[in-house]
């Protein structure tokens, strides 16, 4: 069998230490198993008093992070090991279990966590804290998490980079949005000397963007060049959020203005650039700009393609799209999920959803796999032309390959069937949205 040990704990300094194992893989698995297999807690509960297996924190942490998706099962798991004699949770194992709580929205649980976490004298570190902040964030509680935050400065716990990031992306969010305090901590973020990465500046910048506020993006550009980001790479970021945010002069106005450091920012924005100008409409300079590229020895990527195919296709142009297709093909140029989905989308728009069909099959065997948003799209286009029927067809297949649909597909799909008179097919919808319903309740 196989033992498993944490990298910090085989070595300190040039002695090599001889602990117990931290535990054994084979009883992580049967745990696992055990959790995974019973809807009814009681014989779950009745299958682990009869594992003859030595629980530590670390067999536990890796446990929960393996079943972290049964978060009812799981945090039960939790309460129940935590009782058991001659057992303590860990710092770790706490955080873990506050995580899957707040994943699944049981902010009253993940709280009563912390609290008994406190109580019992485990560590209460930033990563703590960031937890927290990051779940109340991500559900649109902004409001909330910028409490937790202010709670953790007064607790004398120093904010961590990654507690200002996810704080932060949080607030620059569709739902919570609260742009001047992102700015404000912002600003704290860079007097305490944290260095950003390029995902939390892609958000940050593009937020700014929307939000017209473009003095707080420029102080943000001069802030990467001063903590080591390229020149290069700072003015790209800005002039993608711009492009983004659909303000194309001020881009255009940036990247001639940019000297020396314009051929270099060229090749990294052109894509931008032109998906800008395909939204505003000007198909000539978008295609002036890929021939300029071109000149220049930089292929057109998967981006640019795309957009040129989306183009074409809101102009009801298919055969256009076609032959952007095959150009891709044709380059080296592999189209992703988002291009099939647009010529999914341009087919059933022009009536061709034989073609349609054609395209998301071939995806389903040949790659790259219709995501959650292909489903959604092409469901939603085939009940807007009375074909609900065949998306009902795509409801199960999305459960088939593992993909959740959402209250707004059943929605959609049981609609489209009423409309067309499909009664019972529409209440057929209605017990498997129950089903999955009952289904996802019995493992949360």
């Amino acid at each position: 069998m196989r033992n498993v040990c944490r990298p910090e704990q085989e070595a300190v300094g040039s002695s090599l230490l001889e602990p117990s194992p931290v535990y054994n893989d084979a009883d992580v698995e049967q745990i696992c198993v055990l959790l995974s297999r019973s809807e009814d807690w009681d014989s779950t509960r009745e299958g682990l008093e009869k594992c003859n297996v030595n629980f530590t924190s670390e067999l536990v942490l890796e446990v929960i992070c393996r079943c972290k998706f049964r978060s009812g099962t799981v945090l039960r798991f939790f309460d129940w090991v935590g009782e058991r004699d001659g057992y303590c949770h860990s710092s770790e194992t706490y955080s873990m279990a506050m995580k899957i709580a707040g994943g699944s929205k049981d902010f009253e649980r993940m709280r009563s966590l912390f609290y008994e976490m406190r109580r019992k004298g485990c560590s209460v570190t930033p990563h703590t804290w960031t937890i927290m902040i990051m779940q109340y964030g991500r559900a649109g509680l902004t409001k909330i998490a910028l409490g937790i935050f202010e709670e953790m400065k007064v607790s004398g716990c120093e904010p961590s980079g990654s507690t200002y990031k996810y704080l932060i992306i949080s607030l620059c969010g569709r739902k919570g949005r609260k742009v001047d305090e992102a700015v404000k901590l912002f600003r704290e973020m860079m007097k305490s000397k944290h260095v950003p990465d390029k995902e939390f500046i892609e958000i940050y910048l593009g937020c700014l963007c929307e939000s017209d506020k473009l003095s707080h993006a420029r102080k943000c550009v001069n802030f990467l060049r001063n903590v080591g980001f390229s020149t290069a790479l700072s003015y790209s970021l800005y002039i993608r959020a711009l492009c983004r945010a659909g303000k194309l002069e001020e881009a255009l106005k940036l990247l001639n203005n940019a000297g020396e450091e314009r051929e270099m920012l060229n090749k990294h924005v052109y894509g931008s650039i032109v998906h800008g100008l395909l939204r505003k409409g000007d198909l000539e300079a978008a295609l002036s700009k890929v021939d300029e590229m071109k000149q220049a020895g930089v292929s057109p990527s998967v981006h640019v393609y795309t957009s040129l195919a989306v183009h074409y296709l809101k102009g009801k142009e298919i055969e256009k799209a076609e032959e952007v297709l095959e150009t891709m093909k044709r380059e080296g140029c592999t189209p992703t999920v988002v291009t099939y989905s647009a010529l999914i989308w341009g087919y059933v728009g022009m009536g061709k959803v034989d073609d349609a069909w054609s395209v998301f099959n071939q995806m389903k065997s040949e790659g790259p796999s219709p995501d959650f948003r292909t489903y959604s799209m092409f469901l939603s286009c085939l009940c807007r032309i009375g074909r609900s029927e065949e998306a009902l067809g795509l409801i199960s297949e999305m459960l088939g390959d593992k993909i959740v649909p959402s209250s707004v597909n059943f929605r959609t799909v049981f609609h489209g069937l009423n409309r067309e008179g499909k009664h019972d097919l529409a209440r057929l919808v209605l017990q498997q949205k129950l089903d999955l319903a009952k289904q996802r309740k019995s493992t949360t």
